[in-house]
């Protein structure tokens, strides 16, 4: 936006304007005396008196009026004028200047100038150069590195921005402003100025709560690709949790098209511990996403790497998904008894060798111990202590799975504090009328492949006694089976990273037949299977979110070293009860699998991949960043397009004005240029 008013660099010598006195003072009290000549006849010298008058008061008029303007024209350009343009306050003291440099992957692409993030180090280069070298300077990156979170000099700074080089680190715009705000509140007030160069992605370019700070002059500038398609994997999963040596996994790898060209026949590969496994194909629409199914057999038990790949020019760091997971031996289960190990637990998990099943009464609880299983039972217990209740809390908000089989006469106090502090559905009276189980929930896991087909005849549990299970407002329990009165038969609820299961009657034949039911193996069988751990394929570079570790087996100040294929690293750990959070501070800063080792012993297998947020190659032109500003209540800060031939010289006439210093000398020389005419030929 251009100002119609004219402002001043050095507005002090404006009083030089009252120098214009000193012409008129000599114009005023300068009396030309003149000599009286008589002649017999004066008539005719009457008349060219008259005239030479007329035109000595015309011709000292002109020339006060020019030695006047010379005078104003001279003081107006050492005051130096000019039409604000950016909105920069210019001063002659020092200035704070702030540059951020976009150093992500999309500022890779290639620009109309070569890559982009040469052109925006280019630019940050000029931008230094407009200042002196007494300012300070300051340099952001997407690194956030501690070298940056100071003010530098610009020759400090010139070699900083020579050494920026491409990052896996994503910034939403609104964290690099704020990171600036912080470090500008540490310095003396002065004249400030904060400069943006980016390729402002769609995706990356929040300005949603950016607080308003028009006391510095903000620039931003944006970059341009000369192309923006861009085809990627997303993200990748397992159909299912369970993963057993020898059955058939089954993973849906997403790719997606970020450019309006559709493509066909695209080949995608899957590697399984750098051994391709599967190759299968694609067709994408474009803008659009295609899910493409990758079978193949699990392995013995053990941990497995692997990636999804796909091909695609020029963006490639996006082109392979890595992954990795666990095939167990066994699933370990606990069941605590109230009156002794029940026979229908220990037929089901004691005899098959997937499972790994340990009874202990209700009396010699090994708590510490709980990590170490994946589903525990409570088999019939009246009463819930309190320590075992918070044990339990923290076993299943870690990522295990509890299952609530009450007793033949609860005490529902304790039970309702289980519910309480896990936010449960709540047991209520025992209700003793004869009923059935009427519906089945199909589509949950626990059901999901359970059936080819239910006929509408099938024979299902009969219960003569059950507890009566009601929700409350803070529960979000999910109904697998469903009793003819519509009471909740078997309930199940996530809670924190893990799961409960509640049964409204307890393992005995005196309720109902459900443990003689040919429902009762596949129920049991399913939550003990989908029981393991539930643990992420992969993990996100930058997301600084803790890594989860349930393993009771780790000894307190234990050291734990990551590896990958050209670093290894000693993340931070941090002990809560039996769960080890590994904070890895950002020392993860390329794609790939690692493993986590305890001395020589692998303990986990873990993968990381760059956020994909940077794969949306979609970003703002000058005039959307433009209505951007204006929507989001921010039109003190300006945009320049950084693609102009002269961008020093365009950007110095945005940020300093359009400068008219020169005009007015060029009019003061004419003023005096004028009067020295005057002079010379006005006889």
């Amino acid at each position: 936006m251009i100002h119609l008013f004219i402002q001043f660099v050095s507005p002090g010598f404006l009083f030089a304007l009252l120098a214009i006195s000193i012409p008129i003072l000599i114009h005023l009290f300068h009396f030309r005396r003149f000599r009286r000549v008589f002649f017999p006849n004066i008539s005719f010298l009457q008349q060219l008196s008259d005239e030479s008058k007329k035109q000595s008061r015309i011709k000292h008029l002109l020339v006060l009026a020019a030695r006047i303007l010379a005078i104003s024209a001279l003081a107006m350009a050492f005051a130096k004028p000019y039409v604000p343009v950016g909105g920069e306050r210019i001063s002659s003291d020092g200035n704070q200047v702030s540059i951020y440099i976009d150093n992500s992957f999309s500022m890779d692409a290639i620009g109309t100038s070569g890559r982009l993030l040469d052109q925006a180090k280019s630019r940050a280069l000029e931008i230094a150069s407009l200042y002196q070298a007494a300012d300070r300077f300051l340099l952001l990156t997407n690194d956030f590195e501690g070298r940056h979170q100071r003010f530098v000099s610009r020759e400090e700074l010139e070699s900083m921005v020579r050494e920026v080089g491409i990052s896996s680190r994503v910034r939403i715009l609104t964290e690099v402003m704020e990171r600036k705000a912080v470090l500008f509140s540490d310095e003396p007030s002065g004249s400030r100025s904060s400069y943006y160069i980016s390729d402002f992605q769609k995706n990356t370019t929040s300005l949603e709560g950016a607080e308003p700070d028009s006391l510095t002059a903000t620039y931003f500038i944006p970059l341009f690709a000369q192309r923006s398609d861009n085809v990627y994997v997303d993200t990748c999963w397992f159909d299912s949790p369970v993963k057993l040596p020898g059955q058939t996994a089954r993973m849906i790898a997403s790719i997606r098209n970020d450019g309006d060209e559709a493509l066909s026949g695209q080949p995608v590969r899957l590697y399984i511990d750098g051994v391709q496994r599967t190759l299968a194909s694609y067709d994408l629409a474009g803008r659009g996403e295609a899910e493409v199914e990758l079978n193949w057999t699990i392995g013995p038990p053990g941990f497995y790497h692997g990636w999804v790949e796909i091909i695609d020019y020029p963006v490639t760091f996006d082109d392979r998904l890595y992954f990795s997971y666990e095939v167990r031996s066994q699933t370990p289960v606990l069941s605590i008894d109230q009156s002794g190990e029940n026979r229908f637990l220990r037929a089901l998990y004691g005899q098959d060798s997937i499972f790994l099943f340990r009874s202990t009464p209700s009396f010699s609880i090994d708590y510490s111990s709980f990590p170490r299983f994946n589903l525990i039972i409570l088999n019939g217990l009246d009463h819930l202590p309190a320590g075992l209740i918070t044990e339990l809390q923290e076993f299943v908000r870690n990522g295990g799975s509890l299952a609530v089989f009450p007793g033949p006469d609860i005490d529902l106090l304790s039970y309702q504090e289980l519910s309480d502090v896990m936010e449960l559905d709540v047991f209520n009276r025992l209700d003793t009328s004869d009923t059935r189980v009427s519906s089945i929930d199909e589509l949950h896991p626990v059901y999901l492949d359970v059936f080819d087909e239910l006929p509408e005849q099938v024979d299902l549990p009969r219960v003569s006694s059950h507890y009566r299970i009601s929700g409350t407002t803070r529960s979000s329990a999910r109904h697998l089976l469903v009793l003819q009165n519509g009471d909740p038969f078997l309930t199940h609820q996530s809670v924190g990273d893990g799961e409960v299961f509640l049964s409204a009657v307890p393992l005995d034949e005196h309720f109902s037949n459900f443990p003689r039911h040919t429902l009762f193996v596949p129920t049991m069988f399913n939550m003990a299977i989908q029981s393991q751990s539930l643990r992420p394929a992969y993990h996100t570079i930058g997301s600084d979110i803790p890594l989860q570790l349930r393993d009771a087996s780790l000894r307190s100040g234990e050291v734990l070293k990551l590896r990958g294929e050209d670093m290894e690293m000693i993340p931070g750990q941090r002990r809560s009860g039996n769960r080890l959070q590994l904070l890895l501070h950002d020392q993860v800063t390329s794609a790939g699998n690692y493993l986590l080792y305890s001395g020589n012993d692998s303990l986990k297998a873990l993968s990381f991949n760059y956020d994909r947020r940077e794969s949306l190659m979609d970003a703002y032109d000058t005039a959307s960043l433009s209505g951007l500003l204006m929507d989001s209540g921010l039109p003190w800060i300006h945009v320049i397009d950084a693609g102009t031939v002269d961008f020093e010289r365009a950007f110095q006439e945005y940020r300093t004005g359009h400068q008219l210093w020169r005009l007015f000398l060029l009019l003061a020389l004419a003023f005096l240029l004028a009067e020295v005419l005057l002079l010379r030929f006005w006889r």
